[in-house]
């Protein structure tokens, strides 16, 4: 019994720690992602968002942000006393999907530049197709490594006939 709520306190204080990351990450990618399209908006070159050396967007801003969210919620649940396994797998995908569906568009952004020297790529650097979420992995790979019994067990049913 005590090896359980353990475990339900770390998991406790690791869904707040991720998500409260995450939520901050996001939030700031939002609020620098509108800048960055005022700022180009308006053909300001010495905006200082331009700066920026990582493309911050509006929309991979709401995917982190959904995934603190997930988590959040997550976190409220376990408070209450209930079991928060399915926030915690459902956050954890959701970010691994995207955490690889951007790694794969870096990737293809590298080879597109590099190997095939398209001159749409002419200008382009590794730092135009970085996301921050990138580098926000390592929390849903401590996720999937430290609960990964409560992230890909389920629990099965038997049914017994009656004859």
């Amino acid at each position: 019994m005590e090896k359980s709520k353990n475990t339900s306190n770390n998991m406790k204080t690791s869904l707040l720690a991720g998500s409260l990351i995450f939520l901050v990450a996001a939030i700031a990618e939002i609020i620098l992602g509108a800048f960055k399209m005022y700022a180009d908006s308006k053909e300001l070159e010495e905006h200082w968002v331009n700066i920026i050396p990582f493309p911050p967007g509006i929309f991979p801003g709401l995917v982190v942000l959904l995934i603190g969210l997930i988590w959040i919620v997550g976190y409220f649940v376990t408070r209450k006393g209930q079991n928060a396994n399915g926030h915690l797998s459902v956050g954890t995908i959701i970010a691994l999907g995207f955490i690889f569906l951007f790694i794969l568009i870096l990737l293809i952004d590298i080879f597109n530049a590099y190997a095939l020297g398209l001159e749409d790529y002419d200008g382009w650097t590794i730092l135009a197709s970085l996301r921050w979420i990138i580098f926000l992995s390592p929390i849903p790979m401590f996720f999937t490594m430290k609960y990964r019994e409560f992230i890909f067990t389920r629990k099965k049913k038997t049914i017994m006939l009656q004859s």
